[in-house]
């Protein structure tokens, strides 16, 4: 039985087991300090229902959801990063972690050592020729900081975990009746008519007088209000700065590669191509299909006869995700594209052309470039090696010279001069809005925030994303009304635009009264000298009108209006503008429809409600724990309650 193997081999590990604590130790004291010549105890970032939550359970966290980013990601993880406090995400975690293990407890759940043992055997990372390997396993699980007792511990709380979920996700099922009415209501299809009455029409006229600008000014003082604003000077211990001199031993190398040889090392089959899209969905025309057709036809003769396919994607192609790169997709393995799409891009030579049909209509896609499935070398992978050991060495050496800087900060040092004792460089800012802030620090909302918690003259140690700050808040301008001498064309403009506005509303209503009817909004329209515009036909459930832009009040309106065609009977406001509608069309989607779709819409269907009903469970366990955090520790200034 493996776990009694594993109980046994530790006996004979121990030793470096005590070497892990004492490492673990001696990390507390660098981090945590002596302060003024004693030692401060740690203090958990969180309880939960007082249990405590620790920082170095926060750490490993944080750190093992760094890995899996870049084993999923690669080198896009650190962009998927940027702005991402890890260990406020990593401390959510855990609280759900905790909460679902009591729960799990509570209702009587177990997980029997079998189950246990069967679970860590079936970890590729343990494996060795694809049976569990305890040297690879031991090794694993140093490299991570992590004692096989505690792993066992977090292995088992996630079988219970799944074991949780899977009750709730059983307990929910989705009738036909409303798949198909969920599936109605998202594929519905309108078209309206619309004219717009804007407000600047009625702008040029309006002439106030000082008396109502200060009027004005009075009545909505509020709305010039500047906020709240800081001024700063800080540190930023950059980890791969503060490790750039600091060796890497090969062992250490090579053990990262054999541990993570077959999850970050091994790369699929991966192919590079551009495309071209002549956009031509499910509820195109007949008629609408075919001209896509020929024109997709065109331009594929086009690019046969020397036409630069770039140009033609930047000219023609209907997918905006791509197009201004010139159809460039990058590369990608397979399972990230949709079936047609893979399938004849992977068919594909370098240089070749085809031509396609998805759901989406027709793509031309070239192949640019393909990558067979390998694993890397020792040689390749060393670079990302070193990389990710000198990441981790880096935030070692980051919180000690924080630690000893913060101290010294606090005993009269200037940050600059702790900065370019360590080769680093202390910023200062101007004011600046939480909502704005200066170039350096726009990636790290988070931090912002923290530091925005401070008062004048506090010193604090702040995490951002990728390492820790030093941050002095120097100043504070606090939220004020400027008065109107210094911002009096901008109330000017605001008062011109709210009385345009209403003026334009009015004359809306107005125009309302007399349209009954699609023909009468175009004669209407006409009659005042304003222009008619119909929508192409499209999803209601976007929530977007086609010309204008987001405008759910009126798809909502729309998808209740009794009697189609006929006409929203009031105006509709957005941007200081009023708008008349008239829905032309509405249309559902045929049983033929249905029934081709149903299977794989069920499917998600059934899917997005098990996850709702999780994420609600979740949130009842949270709405009933008794959490308290203390954000100092996560950048933060002080502890919160949930």
């Amino acid at each position: 039985m493996i776990e009694n193997m594993l109980a046994a081999m530790r006996k004979h590990a121990y030793s470096w087991v005590i070497r892990i604590l004492l490492g673990l130790l001696a990390a507390v004291f660098c981090f945590w300090g002596f302060g003024a010549g004693m030692f401060n105890q740690v203090r958990p970032v969180a309880t939960v229902n007082h249990q405590q939550i620790l920082p170095d359970q926060v750490d490993r966290q944080a750190e093992q959801m760094r890995a899996q980013m870049q084993q999923m990601y690669g080198e896009n993880a650190g962009l998927l990063l940027k702005g991402v406090n890890l260990r406020q995400q990593a401390l959510e975690r855990l609280i759900d972690q905790q909460l679902i293990d009591a729960e799990a407890r509570r209702i009587g759940l177990r997980v029997d050592n079998a189950e246990l043992e069967e679970s860590i055997a079936l970890i590729p990372a343990f494996q060795v020729d694809g049976h569990f390997d305890f040297d690879r396993y031991e090794r694993v699980l140093r490299a991570s900081n992590l004692q096989p007792a505690d792993f066992e511990a977090q292995q088992r709380a996630g079988l219970l975990g799944e074991m949780l979920q899977k009750m709730v996700y059983d307990g929910v099922q989705v009738s036909d009746a409303e798949a198909r009415r969920d599936y109605d209501l998202q594929n519905e299809v309108i078209t309206l008519a619309y004219f717009e009455v804007p407000y600047d029409k009625f702008a040029a006229a309006i002439h106030p007088t000082p008396q109502q600008i200060e009027q004005y000014y009075k009545d909505h003082a509020e709305d010039f209000r500047e906020p709240d604003k800081i001024k700063i000077e800080y540190i930023y211990y950059d980890p791969m700065k503060l490790a750039a001199s600091v060796p890497v031993r090969e062992v250490d190398i090579q053990d990262y590669y054999g541990d993570n040889q077959k999850t970050l090392f091994t790369h699929p089959e991966e192919v590079r191509v551009r495309h071209i899209l002549i956009a031509a969905g499910k509820d195109a025309t007949p008629a609408e299909h075919a001209a896509a057709k020929r024109k997709a036809e065109k331009l594929l003769d086009e690019i046969r006869h020397g036409a630069d396919f770039a140009k033609l994607a930047r000219a023609d192609s209907d997918d905006p995700g791509s197009k201004d790169n010139g159809g460039d997709l990058g590369f990608f393995p397979r399972g990230q594209m949709i079936k047609p799409f893979e399938d004849a891009a992977f068919a594909l030579k370098p240089g070749q052309t085809v031509m396609v049909q998805s759901p989406f209509g027709y793509h031309l896609i070239q192949l640019e470039a393909r990558k067979p499935a390998h694993m890397e070398t020792l040689a390749e992978a060393r670079p990302a090696i070193v990389a990710a050991l000198k990441q981790k060495s880096g935030s070692e050496i980051a919180r000690k010279a924080l630690d000893q800087d913060l101290s010294a900060a606090l005993s009269g040092k200037s940050l600059y001069q702790l900065a370019n004792a360590r080769g680093l460089s202390a910023v200062g800012t101007p004011f600046f809005a939480v909502d704005a802030p200066p170039s350096g620090l726009n990636k790290e909302p988070a931090l912002i925030r923290e530091v925005a918690k401070m008062q004048k003259g506090d010193l604090r140690a702040v995490n951002g994303s990728n390492g820790p700050y030093l941050v002095d808040l120097l100043d504070r301008d606090p939220s004020h009304i400027p008065p109107l001498k210094e911002i009096q064309e901008r109330v000017t403009d605001a008062y011109i635009r709210e009385t345009a506005a209403v003026q334009a509303e009015a004359m809306a209503r107005k125009l309302a009264r007399q349209i009954h009817s699609v023909d009468d909004l175009k004669r209407v329209a006409a009659q005042n000298g304003f222009e008619v515009y119909t929508t192409p036909p499209f999803q209601r459930s976007t929530g977007s009108v086609p010309g204008i832009g987001d405008f759910r009040e009126v798809t909502d309106a729309a998808g209740v209006l009794a009697k189609v065609p006929g006409v929203l009977d009031r105006p509709m406001q957005r941007e200081d503008s009023s708008y008349l509608f008239a829905v032309v069309s509405r249309t559902f989607p045929s049983d033929s429809d249905w029934e081709a779709a149903a299977p794989e819409f069920k499917k998600q269907l059934l899917e997005a409600r098990r996850e709702q009903a999780w994420s609600s469970f979740l949130d009842n366990l949270k709405r009933h724990a008794e959490i308290a955090i203390d954000t100092n520790q996560l950048g933060g200034t002080g502890s919160s309650a949930m």
